[in-house]
């Protein structure tokens, strides 16, 4: 490898390195509140949100008015599209 070749590579790789430090998108915090957001994340939060009300008022319709049987019940259900738990839990197996 000649001189010329090696320094071209150097900065090449020097270039990549510095366009490459701008932060990546997968990780950049998003602000849901703002008004709409249309990134998917947010969408999917709505949704939860929105069924975690929905199923919180057909349980106070049935007649549940513990607020500690309703939020268990809330924590053990799960998203049927996603599949994760509609609030999240700490504890084995939670977040």
């Amino acid at each position: 490898m000649d001189r010329r070749r090696f320094l071209h590579l150097g900065l090449l790789t020097g270039v990549s390195c510095v366009l490459s430090a701008a932060p990546v998108a997968a990780f950049q915090q998003v602000d849901c509140a703002e008004t709409g957001n249309a990134d998917p994340a947010c969408r999917r939060l709505n949704d939860h949100l929105d069924r975690i009300r929905q199923l919180d008022q057909a349980l106070a319709a049935q007649g549940m008015t513990d607020p500690e049987q309703r939020r268990a019940v809330l924590a053990a259900t799960l998203c049927p599209f996603c599949g994760l738990p509609l609030i999240a839990t700490a504890g084995p197996g939670g977040f």
